[in-house]
């Protein structure tokens, strides 16, 4: 019986983790959005899937909507905003995400 307890509490600890985690289609739909293509969206979901909570995508999302911007967001913007978070955890994550999915072109690197 210890066995099925122990088996039964990770199931339970499975599925509680899991509602906290933002879905891949929550962070695509999102991003399409802010004005990233269906390509973009996807590749930087794919990544960012399992790496933001679903209140971190809720909260980078409420910052994006209030960005101060004419036209589409970019991902350099999306950087940008999530730049301006008190969460370095959402920063880093959507700035691998950029970085990992060669969208990056369009965040200025300033000169060293």
């Amino acid at each position: 019986m210890p066995r099925f307890k122990l088996l039964s509490l990770a199931a339970l600890a499975g599925l509680t983790l899991s509602g906290c985690v933002a879905s891949r289609y929550q962070i695509s739909d999102s991003l399409m959005r802010y004005g990233l293509n269906e390509n973009q969206a996807g590749c930087a979901a794919e990544f960012l899937h399992g790496h933001l909570s679903t209140g971190q995508v809720s909260r980078l999302t409420k910052a994006a909507r209030y960005y101060n911007k004419n036209g589409p967001l970019r991902l350099g913007d999306l950087v940008r905003v999530a730049g301006s978070m008190e969460d370095p955890e959402i920063l880093l994550q959507v700035g691998a995400a950029a970085f990992a999915c060669k969208l990056a072109a369009d965040i200025p690197i300033g000169r060293l």
